[in-house]
């Protein structure tokens, strides 16, 4: 079975692993000449999102792990973009997948075949964009089932503000920008947006340099390495001391960085006394689907409520946890408190180089920075099969009206929580899908039980996360259920009640392997500790475990050798009673004859 692949990110990454996971036959075709999508793409290329230099992962590296292959010990907990794209294409490398993506290929057109009733199959219209002679290559080729790996980070949305087209200043969304070093430190900003890459982009815009900073940081930095071998450790340091005081003395004073919201934002710690991620599990699922109020109160007084958000001018969130926008930033907070970043309400009105804000207020920026989310577009698949206006996928993968199940669009959600673990059981789910293994329901059906979300304005389809994931796991055969662990009642403990790590998608049903289980026992150990720290607790981990089976079989032994001696007992009893029976019988025998003989 012949299976295109659109996009050589993490989507597209996992996809060609499930597909020869399963014995399938994948082509991925990616547009830029370098795989990891987002992760690796550079600044300025048409089309294609970056992140930002500064950003790291919200989530821990267990969570952001693959099922099958976890991070290298020495890994940071939290990882910065190179870090993570390393480990991406490790990934690549391991399971051989490069050798399955065409580079610079565009796919234009993915339509239905003219037998796609009884086939099932698509034509795929692909662009070569490196060009043979004078011309660039244009083919249509057949294929069995197709999945759209494009992800929702593609199409920036520009909100529609009056004026905007009139301000003078620099407008520009949170998609092309890279660092600090791209504003002033006169230059006063604001940030529209309080998710994830706003708050990021606010705090590091907070380190934003003016032209007479730039020059002396890269003055004393290649004076200092200049003298830097004749230098001690102590010197060294000294000196870097020196010249940042320095700068400070000679520098400017930075207008606040103003961030604008419309509702509230929870933010979070990456640790607020154990990293974020670690206290999800099925357990705390099934709290919430059972106690919701509780479990709001709970998720409350763990995120921290006891912020005065009104005093430095945001909006409290409203009262449930997970429907205000949710953002991971550890200087954000302190930052606000500082007054570094100042909190504004919304931005209704642009003029030449103001905006006006709900309250009335005219505040005079020389930048703007839309931190506003993206819309999904897929130009490259045909209207009959997804509308434009009104997204409908059965399990955020499948569009409702295929009637075969052999497209599969991979990566259009918006979560609180790990997205490679996603990406990948939904990768999983759609092969199963395409070789039988599960079957999809009827159009009908599948259209009355999926609700339909806008394209645009950002508003990506969002996912409850343990919730979707134990869902996918269930299409795909590989979620843990008691019933495989009721004669092995401690894991499953571990499996129901411990973190919800990627490697419990291992444990059985397809793809699984023998790993998973010690990955899944050593993975909090991995989080903090060093690769020294980790052989040393494998060590006793292994020993304590032998400890446990050399305590059954001695607990076998003392329980056999009870029940032997319980049963001589028993019989020993039994032979006591009868020979005391026969005494007494015997005595009476005598006592009778003697009686006789008394007469």
């Amino acid at each position: 079975m012949k299976v295109a692949i659109v996009g050589a990110g993490l989507a597209g990454l996992v996809s060609i692993k499930s597909c020869k996971e399963e014995g399938l036959e994948a082509t991925c075709f990616e547009l830029t000449p370098y795989i990891g999508g987002l992760w690796a793409a550079r600044r300025g290329d048409a089309g294609v999102s970056a992140v930002y230099d500064h950003l790291i992962t919200n989530f821990n590296k267990e969570m952001m792990s693959f099922s099958d292959y976890p991070m290298p010990a020495h890994y940071p907990t939290y990882l910065p973009k190179k870090m993570f794209h390393d480990y991406v294409m490790s990934y690549c490398e391991r399971f051989d997948l490069e050798k399955d993506i065409k580079l610079q290929h565009e796919v234009t057109n993915v339509q239905q075949s003219e037998d796609y009733s009884e086939s099932g199959c698509w034509d795929v219209t692909v662009t070569r964009l490196f060009p043979v002679g004078d011309e660039t290559v244009e083919e249509t080729m057949r294929f069995d089932a197709v999945m759209i790996c494009v992800g929702a980070y593609a199409y920036p949305h520009m909100p529609e503000i009056p004026g905007l087209q009139r301000f003078k200043g620099r407008v520009l969304h949170s998609q092309d920008y890279t660092n600090s070093s791209e504003f002033d430190a006169r230059e006063r900003v604001l940030v529209v947006g309080n998710s994830h890459s706003g708050c990021d982009i606010a705090t590091d815009l907070c380190h934003r340099l003016s032209k007479r900073e730039k020059v002396m940081d890269q003055v004393s930095n290649h004076m200092i390495a200049q003298i830097s071998d004749s230098l001690t450790e102590e010197e060294r340091t000294a000196a870097h001391f020196i010249a940042h005081s320095t700068k400070q003395v000679l520098g400017v004073e930075k207008p606040p960085v103003y961030m604008s919201s419309r509702s509230g934002v929870d933010i979070l710690k990456r640790n607020y006394g154990k990293p974020v991620g670690l206290s999800v599990s099925f357990a705390t699922d099934d709290l919430r689907l059972c106690f919701p109020s509780l479990f709001q109160r709970l998720l409350r007084w763990q995120v921290g409520s006891g912020f005065d958000f009104k005093k430095y001018g945001l909006n409290s969130p409203i009262t449930k946890p997970g429907r205000s926008p949710f953002a991971i930033n550890d200087d954000f907070y302190d930052y606000l408190m500082k007054g570094m970043v100042k909190a504004v309400p919304e931005v209704l009105e642009v003029s030449d180089n103001s905006v006006t804000l709900s309250g009335g207020e005219e505040l005079e920026v020389d930048g703007l920075i839309m931190a506003t989310g993206y819309d999904i577009h897929l130009p490259m698949v045909c209207t009959e099969v997804i509308n434009v206006d009104s997204f409908k996928l059965y399990k955020h993968i499948w569009p409702v009206n295929s009637q075969r199940g052999t497209l599969a669009v991979i990566g259009l959600f918006k979560v609180a929580g790990s997205s490679p673990m996603i990406l990948e059981l939904q990768a999983r789910c759609a092969v199963q899908v395409f070789k039988g293994g599960f079957k999809l329901p009827s159009c009908d059906v599948m259209e009355s039980t999926t609700k339909a979300y806008r394209p645009n304005a950002g508003d990506h389809v969002k996912v409850q996360f343990i919730s979707y994931v134990r869902d996918l796991a269930k299409c795909v055969g590989c979620l843990p259920t008691f019933g495989a662990y009721w004669t092995q009642p401690l894991k499953w403990f571990r499996v129901y009640f411990g973190s919800a790590f990627p490697y419990i998608f291992r444990l059985v049903g397809p793809g699984s392997c023998e790993e998973s289980w010690d990955r899944l026992v050593t993975a909090r150990s991995r989080i903090h500790a060093s690769p020294e720290e980790i052989r040393i607790a494998e060590a006793r981990r292994k020993k304590r475990n032998d400890n446990i089976f050399v305590g059954l079989i001695l607990t076998a032994t003392a329980a056999l050798y009870i029940t032997l001696w319980g049963f001589s007992l028993y019989f020993t009893w039994k032979s006591l009673k009868f020979g005391w029976s026969c005494i007494r019988s015997l005595f009476d025998s005598l006592k009778t004859l003697y009686a006789s003989f008394s007469k």
